[in-house]
């Protein structure tokens, strides 16, 4: 699946003059919190998100250090915290490096870049400008989605006895030689040996997953390490 396919396309936005009171009227009323920052063509410009609210002199919560503290914090610093907790406008307090993702990108890869980055949400570009948005909610949708869909006919056990032992070859942490597999009337039995149970539970899985496997039935045994059983 593509970002495309499982992106949110009605994303509320604001523009750089868009004021702060505004900003953060739209994020308590439409439940959000974050919003694109766009400009005139549509082009992604930036994002405000709840962090960016934190810390503001309207209700006291603005930054305060110690006045020793100051002297070890570099004074563009000093300067930036104090824009942030007095700025009116997005653009005065937007961030500009924005994370974002083309429409095309393979799913599995977005769901890499919110897992590694500890991302809520992603912005969707195309040719810089905001074609949508991903959120962590949107790829559980996504599978709820899946799971609902009918079984694949994936033709008969040879045919899926095939696509199985290709799926495998392509894993690096298994050991394909040391496994053997039977397949009748979708029923695919596992046999040999797994290095781990870890292993193990990866393999059923991975074949409960190919197309045309109705069940599984493990007879794997667990390879012995130094003379103990992993």
């Amino acid at each position: 699946m593509k970002a495309s396919e499982v992106m949110a396309r009605d994303v509320v936005t604001v523009n750089p003059q868009t004021t702060v009171k505004e900003i953060a009227e739209l994020m308590s009323q439409r439940r959000i919190s974050g919003l694109p920052v766009v400009d005139a063509s549509g082009k992604l410009v930036g994002i405000v998100s709840e962090s960016d609210l934190l810390h503001r002199a309207e209700t006291g919560t603005e930054r305060r250090r110690k006045w020793w503290l100051g002297a070890f914090v570099d004074s563009d610093q000093l300067a930036r915290e104090y824009a942030a907790s007095h700025a009116r406008k997005a653009s005065d307090i937007m961030s500009t490096k924005v994370v974002t993702v083309e429409a095309g990108m393979d799913l599995g890869d977005v769901a890499d870049l919110l897992d590694r980055r500890k991302l809520k949400r992603v912005p969707v570009v195309d040719d810089g400008r905001l074609v949508g948005i991903i959120t962590r909610g949107d790829l559980v949708r996504a599978l709820v989605a899946r799971q609902g869909q009918a079984p694949v006919d994936a033709g008969d056990d040879a045919s899926v006895s095939r696509a199985v032992r290709e799926r495998m070859q392509r894993e690096s942490w298994l050991d394909s030689s040391l496994v053997t597999i039977n397949l009748t009337n979708g029923v695919a039995e596992l046999s040999g040996l797994a290095a781990s149970s870890d292993q193990r539970r990866a393999l059923r899985l991975l074949v409960e997953d190919t197309p045309g496997v109705k069940r599984v039935d493990d007879k794997l045994g667990l390879r012995p390490i130094g003379g103990a059983m992993v």
